[in-house]
């Protein structure tokens, strides 16, 4: 699969293995036989918060003796499909299920996954609508991909706005058969709850419309015999279709389906794939259910619900007595204390793990990359005391962590949109980040205030040098387009000796969040653009712009306070997101070979996102003829070079446009069609088209020029401009072809956009340049080149991921 295809798995990948590194995610236990309650990791016994067994079911006398009787009389497993036999156990357990599920029809699978695998794709059709709430679990958005491949639609709403919700529901009221959403009981990052109350509003207001809920963390500690929390608040809609996981509080393992379409119901245990083709649930585990279902069916159900309860109850009343940043507060046995930062979050971890306590945390892609934060199950395994002896512990070190992570708890307010006024109060003084400034700061918004040779110094390698700077300032303000209107900042940050450690610029902007994903995924968010021009946009902060390419970074990676300075630039970056109304940083062109820097700034709350590959053509004095240029190649360059640039050569006349030749009269017009043909066409680089000021300011610009090819008259009867390169030459002498424009009636027949790209690079070859920067786009027609390849990165730092996840799981495929 081609790596772009892949950029939110890489995404994923980068941000969970920089935790993997760090000792926080994957950690193995010791235990030669556990108890519910400790778990021993690095030769260390600890109390467990990590387990979502919230009934301690799972090390109950009968779950043990149903799975070793089940095992004794029908083995380790049943090898075989559930659509040609099945032990009989399954009747038993399922029969039971009707009891606890109010009389209503469920059916067993052997995960919670393979259910939604096996449901989704039978009860929704390519003439419904589906829409997945922002939190639904993953396993509820896998198998709704499966939907969509047969040409299901499929949108998503933000988490439990129940307004846009509506919205979708009311402007289809007929184009549908049926509207599905799709969300969860119980949330189980934040431990909140799906608005039961309004979706049944909705049920009854619309008449297609439909619910499947999964209440995977809901099951078992709460509702009438344990059927969890979503039963516990209205009873089963004839449009409901209600999976639950007994991987959680029933204390075994499976998923299952209940719903009052009995029809329906076969039909999905008939057809439905992961019955048909999957193995069962085996023996021991069917036992084991079995036991946990009869229990179920008892009053005993409720003394657990109960002790849990107390827990809960005394988990919520040491939170408030300290005053903790509880992010939602609720009646869930899930509990979420606001973090921040990863590196925040896993320095409470491991100080909590020093301390006794095995804890986790949530982290991006479960919660946006800036909202990490101590995730709590309570579960009857816990004694009273360690709930007391956690919050004790957790509260002490808070501070500390604030402290010594530098953020404070207006920070975390910020991150998650919540108040947390009480807990500003209690940490008032320890949230406060005293440390001697180490820099000299300069931050401007013009660079007429910038000395010009100490810019082009640091950043004058492209066409971000002083003079390309002024350009941009000159080109993107008072357009008319609002995202054609740009603010520049630059800084640069000096030590106390005035050694510069940092420099940088970066832009306010109106960005299109798909601008690296998939030309696929670009062309259908366009479709929806043709009525919403904005949609699907952000107001970004970014480090470079959209028209430059290279190192916009200067770093000192030799001085000891590097990094500081870094945080220093992200302090300043996070103030002008502020005050603008910005929602997302982005740190662009950094090298993704660089590890160092990635866990850096991961542990700072970005994510990394590949972009496409850059590509420079180094060493242009070291030849002089095409012949010395060739000799570069590699064989089948060499070959492509003859056949495809020296044998088109003939057809055009190249001329270089500069100074006042870039200025004649009707020029402008031309160039901006051409352009316009380009942009049309290019997706890769998903970007707003620039105005036509740009190319006004290039004609009178004296560091840009302009390579025109025409065709010979004895190729086309008259002499027409087929092709232009938009270069910029900088401050250290490097050259760059920025833009291109075409007449794409000759790209093909005469190769004109590669002898562009050719007649560039003999250009800057002309001129001496040291190095010549062509692009990230048509990577095949430039490696041909024999570029140099640098794979680079951009880091985002997003107010939430929702609009990240659209482009993900909405528009990943068609």
């Amino acid at each position: 699969m081609p790596r772009s295809t892949n950029k939110f798995i890489n995404t994923i990948d980068e941000c969970l293995t920089n935790g993997v590194r760090s000792g926080i995610f994957q950690v193995a236990t010791e235990d030669g036989s556990l108890n519910g309650r400790q778990v021993t990791i690095a030769g260390r016994q600890v109390v467990n918060f990590g387990s979502c067994s919230y009934l301690g079911l799972e090390m109950d006398d009968r779950l043990k003796q149903g799975a070793i009787d089940a095992t004794l009389r029908y083995g380790t497993q049943y090898s075989s499909s559930r659509a040609y036999s099945s032990c009989h156990l399954y009747e038993e357990l399922e029969s039971l299920f009707y009891k606890i599920f109010d009389n209503n029809p469920a059916v067993l699978a052997a995960t919670t996954t393979l259910a939604h695998v096996a449901a989704i794709p039978i009860l929704v059709q390519n003439d419904d609508l589906v829409i997945l709430d922002h939190q639904v679990h993953g396993s509820v958005q896998l198998a709704a991909q499966l939907a969509k491949a047969q040409g299901t639609r499929v949108e998503m709403i933000k988490h439990n706005r129940m307004d846009m919700l509506e919205t979708l529901i009311a402007e289809n009221p007929n184009k549908y058969n049926r509207i599905w959403y799709m969300a969860d009981g119980l949330y189980s990052m934040y431990g909140d709850f799906a608005p039961m109350k309004d979706i049944v509003y909705l049920l009854e207001k619309y008449h297609n419309f439909h619910l499947y809920i999964d209440d995977a963390h809901g099951m078992s500690w709460k509702g009438n015999n344990g059927n969890g929390y979503v039963l516990s608040q209205i009873p089963l809609h004839p449009k409901m279709v209600l999976t639950t996981s007994l991987a959680k509080g029933f204390g075994t393992g499976g998923g299952v389906t209940v719903m009052s379409d009995k029809e329906m119901m076969r039909k999905i245990l008939t057809c439905g794939s992961s019955y048909t083709f999957s193995g069962p649930v085996q023996p021991p585990m069917l036992g084991a259910s079995v036991a946990s279902a009869k229990i179920h069916l008892t009053e005993e159900i409720y003394t657990l619900q109960n002790r849990l309860k107390h827990k809960i109850d005394l988990t919520k009343a040491i939170i408030d007595q300290y005053d903790l940043p509880l992010v939602y507060p609720s009646d869930s046995p899930i509990f979420y204390l606001a973090l921040g930062l990863p590196r925040t979050g896993y320095n409470m971890v491991k100080r909590l793990l020093k301390e006794g306590f095995f804890t986790n945390i949530g982290i991006f892609p479960g919660v946006p990359v800036n909202c990490t934060g101590l995730r709590l199950p309570i579960t009857n395994g816990h004694t009273d005391q360690d709930i007391k002896n956690l919050l004790e512990i957790f509260h002490y070190h808070f501070p500390k962590v604030l402290e010594e992570e530098g953020i404070t708890v207006d920070k975390l307010s910020a991150s998650f949109k919540a108040p947390f006024t009480q807990t500003k109060k209690h940490f008032a003084g320890a949230t406060l980040f005293n440390k001697q400034d180490a820099f000299h700061v300069q931050h401007e918004t013009t660079i007429k205030k910038v000395d010009p040779e100490v810019w082009n110094k640091l950043l004058g390698e492209s066409n971000y040098d002083w003079e390309g700077c002024r350009f941009m300032e000159e080109t993107f303000c008072n357009n008319e387009e609002t995202e054609n209107n740009w603010r520049l900042h630059y800084l640069i940050i000096k030590d106390l000796s005035d050694k510069v450690v940092l420099a940088t610029f970066f832009t306010e902007l109106i960005c299109k969040d798909d601008m690296i994903a998939p030309s696929s995924v670009s062309e259908q968010v366009e479709e929806v653009r043709k009525k919403d021009k904005y949609y699907l946009t952000s107001k970004v902060i970014m480090m470079g712009s959209l028209i430059t390419e290279g190192n916009h970074l200067f770093l000192d990676r030799s001085h000891p306070l590097w990094k500081t300075a870094v945080l220093e630039m992200l302090r300043i970056m996070n103030e002008v997101k502020q005050r603008s109304g910005a929602s997302m940083l982005q740190l662009r062109d950094l090298h993704s070979s660089d590890n160092e820097m990635a866990d850096f700034l991961i542990q700072e709350g970005f994510i990394k996102v590949e972009m496409p590959e850059t590509h420079s053509v180094p060493d242009l004095t070291t030849w002089h003829t095409e012949d010395e240029f060739m000799k570069r190649l590699s064989g089948p360059n060499r070959w492509h070079f003859r056949r495809k640039i020296l044998d088109n050569k003939h057809f055009f006349n190249v001329t270089v446009l500069a100074d006042e030749q870039k200025q004649r009269e009707g020029r402008i017009d031309e160039w901006y069609g051409l352009y316009s043909n380009v942009k049309g066409k290019s997706l890769a680089i998903n970007t707003y088209g620039l105005p036509r000021r740009y190319f006004e300011n290039i004609a009178r610009h004296p560091s840009w020029e302009v390579i025109q090819l025409k065709l010979k008259p004895e190729y086309a009867g008259h002499e027409p401009v087929v092709a232009l390169g938009f270069c910029y030459r900088s401050a250290q002498n490097n050259y760059a072809i920025v833009l291109v424009g075409l007449n794409y009636e000759y790209v093909v027949s005469h190769g004109s956009y590669r002898q562009t790209l050719y007649q560039s690079i003999l250009r800057a070859n002309a001129l001496t340049c040291n190095r010549h920067y062509m692009g990230m786009d048509a990577a095949i027609e430039k490696q041909r080149f024999g570029v140099d390849v640098v794979s680079k990165s951009v880091y985002i730092q997003a107010d939430d991921n929702f609009n990240l996840e659209l482009l993900a799981t909405v528009y990943s495929k068609k």
